[in-house]
């Protein structure tokens, strides 16, 4: 096998994503068929079926990419007052991966992976909360999606609107929204 072979493979393997990728921007998934990938890839259909069972395969491979990001962060540390916290966290990985998010969770994207990013981000907080909160794990479930699902909004939208806001001037804003008693007593946003 020649040397080459594994860098030409992740290069036709990328320039097959990175034309789906356009289209997906433009247009539901539904509407987007291999042919469509390959004519604008200059690839053939068997060399698509190479990497690809089909079309979503290659939105969950990209997907899939994306998301190792979420988990190798490092853990919430709420009992040290970690600067490194929910907010933090999900806006340094919507930075990183911004062309993407902003697509996937549009209403046009995939509400698959809102779902699959959500979860890995009430995971995250969850590990932390079971060791420094009593409460029944129904509470503590509806007092992370509540979280999650409003700060993942609220950064899609800062991201949306070109970063208008400082971040400097977002974070404490976000702050004060999630200042709640109950939020308070779950000891999520101490600051």
């Amino acid at each position: 096998m020649n040397k080459k072979q594994p860098e030409t493979t992740m290069k036709t393997k990328q320039a097959i994503k990175d034309a789906f990728w356009d289209l997906y921007t433009k247009q539901k998934i539904e509407s987007i068929s291999v042919k469509d990938i390959t004519a604008k890839a200059g690839y053939n259909r068997s060399t698509f079926y190479v990497y690809f069972k089909d079309v979503y395969d290659v939105l969950e491979q990209i997907e899939e990419e994306l998301m190792p990001g979420v988990e190798h962060l490092p853990p919430i540390d709420l009992a040290q007052n970690s600067n490194t916290d929910l907010m933090e966290n999900m806006i340094t990985i919507y930075e990183k991966n911004g062309k993407y998010y902003s697509v996937l969770l549009s209403e046009n994207g995939d509400p698959y992976f809102a779902k699959k990013m959500k979860n890995v981000f009430k995971s995250m907080m969850r590990e932390t909360l079971d060791h420094l909160v009593d409460r029944p794990d129904d509470e503590i479930d509806y007092a992370l999606e509540f979280l999650v699902s409003a700060t993942l909004a609220i950064v899609k939208h800062w991201y949306d609107q070109d970063k208008s806001m400082p971040i400097e001037k977002l974070m404490p804003m976000m702050y004060k929204l999630m200042d709640n008693r109950f939020v308070q007593e779950l000891g999520i946003t101490n600051r």
